[in-house]
């Protein structure tokens, strides 16, 4: 499941899975289960830490926790930010991408793509990524 939305760090529109900040006092995974929901309507029960992926881009650096999940309730659709305005909204486009659509999109972070080429399995051990 990815969401198409427009964020500060690209000029054009990109897919990347639901997520977003951590609130003070909050676990990973109350925080991964509010934000997914927040997003997508899904309710997701978080299973397995798969990856962590280090961002640091200018004046970003964020450390970003990728989870396994299990669908748990909810209907698809397509969410919001409710810390942002209604008019300020990034979140453009969810649905669920198979593996030959991922080649066609613009998907961030790059190692998603070749993970969910079709080809690889979820690894075995949790993988850390980082980007410039």
């Amino acid at each position: 499941m990815l969401i198409k939305q427009n964020v500060p760090t690209r000029e054009n529109l990109i897919w990347m899975p639901p997520g977003g900040g951590v609130l003070v006092g909050e676990t990973l995974e109350t925080a991964l289960t509010r934000e997914v929901l927040e997003e997508t309507g899904l309710k997701v029960l978080p299973e397995k830490l798969l990856w962590i992926h280090e961002f640091l881009e200018t004046p970003y650096h964020a450390i970003e926790f990728y989870f396994e999940c299990s669908i748990v309730g909810g209907m698809l659709k397509l969410g919001s930010d409710p810390e942002l305005s209604e008019d300020e909204q990034a979140l453009i486009e969810v649905k669920f991408v198979s593996s030959d659509e991922l080649a066609t999109l613009p998907i961030f972070p790059e190692f998603l793509k070749n993970i969910f080429d079709g080809k690889n399995r979820l690894p075995d051990k949790i993988e850390r990524f980082v980007s410039y």
